[in-house]
């Protein structure tokens, strides 16, 4: 008798990417290299709880920001899930919703280091966590500081998975002031992610 094929393993890169940068580019590939994956699937979310009041633009136009980002990574995927599921999401919604559909693949959740001093509040945080392998990239935050002791806690943890991935200090934050201020972003963005920003005038000041 054959054996069952084994799973699809999938890594599962959530954010606002508002916008999407290169640095998300580089941590992705590494979890797709060097955390036997795939497939890696960066999801839009279209609105965190962890994130209220954060200014985005539309999600349609984060999604497209992506996929035009990942044109020539065919390992690397834009997924839109999160659109049709109640807001705001939380990732415990998500990770049943994609349980249910794609029953022949084993997900992981790509996370930065300083999500773990939060990782408490998550809802159904035990069950993510019982259920799925956590993907860390190391990552500079206040909040991985003032909460060594949670961090430390959850990276024990043997679905816990600390890459040695690239420490990225470009963060979306910084790209739209610099927009907004006027500066030269074409080396922290994909070219063809800089043409779309450009061509409709996003983050620019009012």
């Amino acid at each position: 008798m054959d054996a069952s094929p084994s799973p699809k393993r999938v890594g599962l890169y959530f954010g606002s990417f508002n916008p999407v940068h290169l640095g998300h580019l580089v941590i992705a590939n590494h979890m797709l290299q060097h955390a036997e994956l795939d497939e890696v699937w960066l999801v839009v979310t279209p609105t965190s709880p962890h994130k209220q009041g954060v200014d985005l633009i539309p999600e349609e136009h984060r999604l497209q920001m992506v996929k035009l980002a990942l044109a020539d990574h065919p390992k690397l995927r834009a997924s839109s899930v999160e659109f049709a599921l109640p807001r705001p999401n939380y990732t415990a919604r998500t990770m049943e919703h994609l349980r249910a559909a794609h029953p022949d693949t084993a997900f992981s959740i790509i996370m930065g280091q300083d999500n773990l001093a939060s990782f408490s509040t998550w809802q159904d945080h035990t069950a993510l966590l019982d259920q799925h392998r956590l993907l860390i990239y190391p990552r500079l935050s206040d909040r991985a500081v003032t909460a060594p002791n949670e961090v430390d806690r959850w990276m024990a943890h043997p679905h816990v998975d600390v890459q040695k991935a690239p420490v990225i200090a470009i963060s979306s934050t910084y790209i739209r002031d610099a927009i907004m201020a006027g500066h030269d972003v074409q080396f922290l963005l994909p070219d063809a992610v800089v043409a779309y920003i450009g061509n409709n005038h996003f983050y620019e000041q009012a």
